[in-house]
């Protein structure tokens, strides 16, 4: 018996460039290297894939951040209203204003406005205020 007769895909040839196929050392394909040794991608395309990647985190987050703005004003508005009318009965209204460097640390300040054209300054309510919780004379904090 003749070795060409024995394995009849001794002699194939690589489509591309003419090497035997299984002609690696361990009878194997032959491996050329590592497949990866760039990137797969453009310095270009990686930049606006970030970059996209930001715009898309951002549109995520925003929506979160207003709407938590939204609700700290709304509660601040109301937790002032009810120190002004409990504290100050010569007010006509109340305000507030977020300061991130207030005196108390960052929050809601609030204001209550008198009818003479000034302001008075009652207190930090603190980044997300709460109502307060009023006491009725004769009453202890318990």
């Amino acid at each position: 018996m003749s070795s060409a007769a024995s394995d009849p895909f001794d002699s194939v040839e690589g489509p591309i460039d003419g090497r035997p196929i299984d002609g690696g050392p361990d009878g194997g394909p032959i491996d050329d290297g590592p497949l990866d040794e760039g990137p797969v991608f453009g310095e270009r395309r990686r930049r606006i894939l970030r970059l996209t990647v930001l715009v898309a985190l951002g549109a995520m987050v925003l929506p979160l951040v207003l709407s938590a703005f939204s609700v700290a004003r709304s509660a601040a508005e109301r937790a002032c209203a009810i120190y002004v009318s409990d504290f100050d009965a010569d007010a006509t209204a109340s305000r507030v204003a977020f300061d991130l460097f207030a005196q108390g640390g960052p929050g809601w300040l609030c204001y209550d406005v008198r009818g003479q054209g000034g302001d008075a300054y009652l207190g930090n309510l603190g980044p997300m205020p709460a109502l307060p919780r009023t006491t009725l004379p004769g009453q202890r904090d318990t």
